[in-house]
């Protein structure tokens, strides 16, 4: 059958109108329905319609261009791969072809497409603007394209993509250097001139950002000031100290950057947890599935924070899907040599909704923000978080439409931070406390237990937190005093942020002018 007219950008031209009338006289002499699965380029097969319905989106849509085999109207598949992405052509080509391991490529393709389509049609019944899971919806159907194409003639065991995905695999899988990767799918083209093989790694990883696996990038300022981001992202010079944006610009104004933060929007990833169907039903474990036996921790929602958390924000707790999350950052030497002085800095999230045996392993590990060296930001992280607190203000006051692909309906996801991982100086980075000198303990914070010995500092206050009753109170071994005080009062979050909002807005540059005027005072 000719199918050529597909392709006609002209769908009012006699020959559109021909093949549509082809197509849905066909659809009615194999289906036996008054409905049929719509194939325009929004629909794309998930929806089903009345044949009027139909024939006016193919007219003001146009059809789908991968839609080349009519499967979900009647024509008969014919060995290989499938060339839809719906869920039941998908089982139909497994009977078909057991041996074939590209159906996990279509069983991914069509979860991020029903993400797509059903969210964004949430978004436009709310009159909402929606930015959708994948992006530009061109570089799925490029996707779609790859999937559906051979390796090379006659190959029925992988397909272009599926074939890029496992070596990708194997490249994170065995820490392959990007140079190595390239000179192995230079070896590939030399052997098999006729395959569908990318030439570079570039190249290869191209082809995977329909699936949503980028990332933004944000320029800095030299001295870590302000992010030229938002109102400031058209600006040459720091708002804050005044320095350069750039290294060097050159006659074509593509300059080069002093510093680029590299932001892994959170949005996508969060939401791709509930696009894979073998993860959306995990994401609910901690409320349907845990035993919950007092006295005994097994998941982080044994603990008293996650409970005293659903009991403050009841309508959070009321959906098990919203995201409960922790962070996690520290500072590394991408070189690997310690003579070598360079320090970037990450930020991870974790999810704690999914079982124990998951939330802590690497696949579960979201990379939010890369934070470029030489020196460490020390004081400064907060701005190079500010992409970060800006998403996560969103997804708690607002939400995100996502699709459940265990439930197959769309939700309002929220998402929170519980608490922080870090060591005790980069507590002091995130906290704004200062963890050097003698009220260097955030929990005695003002009523501290430090003495000086010659030249060091000691803390000698423990005591403090044993029982009234306990004989070591008593004692003089320790520093020649009966301990009579109380343990510290633990101050509630409250309580510290109106501690917080008397401070002055004071901030702390690296900036060479700014230190020699604090020099001159």
């Amino acid at each position: 059958m000719d199918k050529s007219w597909m392709s006609e950008t002209n769908r009012l031209s006699k020959r559109y109108v021909d093949g549509v009338n082809l197509f849905l006289e066909f659809a009615r002499a194999h289906t036996g329905s008054e409905v049929i699965r719509c194939p325009c380029r929004e629909c794309l097969n998930i929806e089903e319609k009345k044949f009027d319905v139909v024939e006016s989106h193919l007219y003001a849509k146009g059809i789908s261009q991968s839609y080349t085999r009519w499967i979900n109207h009647g024509e008969q598949i014919v060995g290989g791969y499938s060339h839809d992405t719906s869920e039941d052509v998908v089982k139909e080509a497994n009977v078909v072809d057991d041996d074939s391991d590209g159906d996990d490529i279509f069983d991914i393709l069509e979860d991020v497409h029903r993400a797509m389509f059903t969210t964004t049609k949430a978004s436009e019944e709310r009159n909402e603007s929606n930015q959708t899971l994948e992006g530009d919806g061109t570089a799925f159907y490029k996707l779609l394209k790859d999937a559906q194409c051979e390796l090379y003639p006659g190959c029925k065991k992988f397909s272009a993509l599926s074939f890029i995905v496992e070596l990708l695999h194997l490249k994170v899988t065995n820490h392959w250097s990007n140079k190595s990767f390239d000179m192995l799918l230079k070896l590939l083209t030399k052997c098999s001139p006729n395959a569908n093989i990318p030439s570079c790694y570039s190249e290869a990883n191209k082809k995977l950002h329909g699936l949503g696996l980028g990332y933004n990038s944000i320029h800095a300022c030299k001295y870590d000031c302000a992010l030229f981001w938002k109102e400031y992202e058209g600006a040459d010079f720091c708002p804050e100290c005044g320095e350069s944006r750039w290294k060097r610009k050159d006659d074509k104004d593509k300059g080069i950057p002093h510093k680029v933060l590299r932001y892994f929007p959170l949005t996508p990833r969060l939401k791709r947890m509930y696009v894979s169907r073998h993860i959306a039903e995990d994401m609910r474990w901690h409320k349907e599935k845990r035993v919950d036996n007092e006295g005994v921790m097994r998941h982080p929602a044994d603990s008293v924070v996650w409970k005293q958390f659903d009991s403050l924000y009841p309508w959070f707790a009321k959906d098990p899907r919203n995201i409960r999350s922790g962070l996690t950052t520290d500072g590394f030497n991408p070189f690997g040599s310690i003579g070598n002085s360079y320090s970037m800095w990450l930020i991870v999230l974790m999810p704690y909704n999914l079982p124990p045996w998951r939330c802590m392993k690497e696949s579960s590990f979201m990379m939010s923000l890369l934070i470029p060296g030489r020196n460490a930001p020390n004081r400064d992280i907060d701005v190079y978080m500010q992409p970060l607190i800006a998403k996560l203000k969103e997804l708690w006051e607002q939400g995100v439409d996502t699709y459940d692909a265990f439930s197959r309906e769309v939700f309002r996801l929220h998402a929170s931070i519980l608490w922080t991982i870090n060591d005790f100086l980069v507590y002091a980075n995130l906290s704004g406390w200062s963890t050097r000198g003698y009220a260097a303990c955030p929990v005695c914070k003002e009523d501290k237990s430090s003495h000086r010995l010659r030249n060091k500092i000691c803390y000698i206050g423990h005591r403090r937190f044993l029982p009234q009753t306990h004989h070591w109170r008593k004692s003089k071994a320790f520093n020649g005093k009966v301990e009579k005080r109380f343990k510290p009062v633990e101050q509630s979050g409250y309580d510290i942020l109106q501690q917080v909002n008397g401070l002055k807005n004071l901030r702390h540059r690296k900036c060479p002018e700014h230190k020699m005027k604090k020099r001159k005072k």
